[in-house]
């Protein structure tokens, strides 16, 4: 798997593209995840479009389970938003479903999926 990572100063936001090129396991999504916070950070925005439209998740029920809890909040604290992009049928959902409900039940609650880019940007962007 490959993504690109930007910062579009419009809309204010760190967007990661992720090309789908492969299945997606702990390490790379580790990898993701730093350069995304590292974007963040340099930027002082703590807001994240993550397209993982194309991705394919090569994790167990157990790895799922404990991503959330590596980064919590990525030093954001509760200004964090990040919006998941995934399409309804990719084979991925349902642990892209159980990634975002374990984030819920950790109190990471700035985070969501979406279907649609315009809602999730429109979720973003709104104070």
């Amino acid at each position: 798997m490959h993504w690109t990572v930007d910062y579009l100063a419009n809309e204010h936001l760190v967007r990661v593209i992720s090309d789908g090129n492969g299945p997606a396991d702990r390490d790379q999504l580790r990898r993701l995840t730093r350069e995304a916070m590292q974007a963040g950070h340099a930027h002082a925005c703590p807001r994240f479009l993550i397209d993982h439209r194309l991705t394919r998740l090569q994790l167990g029920a157990a790895e799922i389970f404990d991503m959330p809890r590596r980064g919590e909040d990525g030093g954001f604290g509760h200004a964090l938003r990040i919006a998941i992009l995934i399409t309804p049928d990719s084979p991925s959902r349902a642990d892209f479903e159980f990634y975002a409900i374990q984030c819920g039940n950790l109190g990471i609650h700035g985070l969501r999926l979406f279907y649609d880019e315009a809602a999730a940007l429109d979720w973003l962007t709104t104070p």
